[in-house]
């Protein structure tokens, strides 16, 4: 299963994004990573293009991912994307383009053919997930070494696998319990296939936690919650005092703004006169009726003075309370990413079902930023 989450704090209050914002957002990433593509900024467009394609997939952001991918190095996530693109658009205007992109990438990376003894069996490679048995497709491996690994119940295969650039392997996994694991599969020198002989590793010998068990499984996961429970408790509660305050402000400019129309209609005033500030009647910059004595023109003064003075104060606190609200809201986040990325990435949560069928997780971060938003994209793999 996999699951996206969009985390984000809104510039000015925290905003639940909506399906037109988001189209937005995915609009704006895209425009950005055309910009850092034509200035061979490849990173950048890449992480561009990601963002936009995590929003809003769309088959031109994915070629436009495919090409920055090839071009900032990543042959591998190109060659995944490339085929991916083929597979879904056949009929694409742009096919020739991606083909060739396609053909490029698959000579840096070895394509890995894994054939398991089983179906439903999980597979991975480095820990990462690559899907169940039988696979659909094959995986694009950057040269170097990596671990394969077969998993379902508590029978599970290994292979070691020293990939190189432009070739095809093939692995097959003989899921069984109670072997070691199998020795390192080398490439053969005339840069032909090779076939992995079947093996097999130890059975699993126990069931990961859920995560609620794992919670409780040590100090740090314990103080990681509370701090995000009572952060999110406390921004709950300053928000709810900072709404009384703006509204008890709103009730102090509204009984300035009354007395101000009774005094215009009584012709103290201009209708004009502004009640508070140095430019308004409590600042004394102000053209009183003729016929008001001096000591009136102060009473009044004074009173819109003391009047602008108690909404300026529940103006401010609220301010201060609403700021208060947004770090405490901050703080719970993160931590509450923290405590989900630890999860996902500790060995200890990472097993398997009630059925005793291993699972890896996996959690990734990418950062999403515009003018107005700013947050997180946080991406599980159970």
């Amino acid at each position: 299963m996999c699951l996206s989450l969009l985390l984000c704090a809104r510039v000015g209050g925290a905003q639940q994004a909506q399906g037109d914002n988001e189209t937005e957002i995915a609009r704006q990433r895209f425009r950005e990573g055309v910009a850092h593509y034509d200035r061979q900024d490849y990173e950048k467009a890449r992480m561009a293009f990601l963002q936009a394609y995590l929003l809003k997939p769309h088959p031109a952001v994915l070629l436009n991912l495919a090409q920055s991918e090839l071009r900032a190095g990543r042959h591998a996530e190109a060659a995944e994307n490339f085929a991916k693109y083929i597979r879904q658009n056949p009929t694409a205007p742009a096919m020739e383009h991606a083909k060739s992109g396609f053909e490029e990438a698959k000579l840096r990376v070895t394509e890995l053919n894994v054939q398991v003894n089983a179906s439903g069996a999980s597979v991975s490679v480095d820990g990462a997930d690559v899907g169940r048995s039988p696979l659909p497709n094959v995986v694009f491996l950057m040269p170097g070494r990596h671990t394969v690994m077969a998993r379902k119940g508590s029978a599970s295969a290994e292979r070691v696998l020293d990939a190189v650039a432009g070739r095809r392997e093939y692995i097959a996994l003989e899921l069984r319990e109670g072997y070691a694991v199998a020795p390192v599969v080398a490439p053969t020198p005339e840069g032909g296939s090779t076939q992995a002989a079947s093996g097999q590793v130890g059975a699993d010998t126990g069931s990961g936690q859920g995560f609620f068990s794992w919670i409780g499984s040590s100090p740090g996961t314990v103080a990681t919650v509370t701090v995000a429970g009572l952060a999110l408790g406390t921004s709950a509660v300053l928000a709810g005092f900072a709404n009384n305050r703006y509204a008890a402000a709103n009730d102090a400019r509204g009984q300035i703004m009354a007395a101000l129309e009774t005094h215009v209609a009584e012709g103290y005033f201009a209708a004009d006169t502004v009640p508070c500030g140095a430019d308004g009647v409590a600042g004394g910059n102000v053209e009183f009726d003729s016929e008001l004595t001096p000591a009136e023109q102060q009473s009044l003064i004074d009173d819109y003075a003391n009047a602008c003075d108690v909404f300026n104060d529940r103006s401010d606190s609220g301010d201060q309370l609403k700021t208060l609200s947004l770090v405490s809201l901050g703080v719970g986040a993160f931590a509450t990413i923290g405590t989900i990325v630890w999860y996902f990435s500790d060995s200890s949560g990472g097993g398997g079902s009630g059925e005793g069928e291993a699972t890896i997780r996996r959690a990734t971060l990418t950062p999403l930023l515009s003018p107005t938003t700013q947050g997180l994209i946080l991406n599980l793999n159970f």
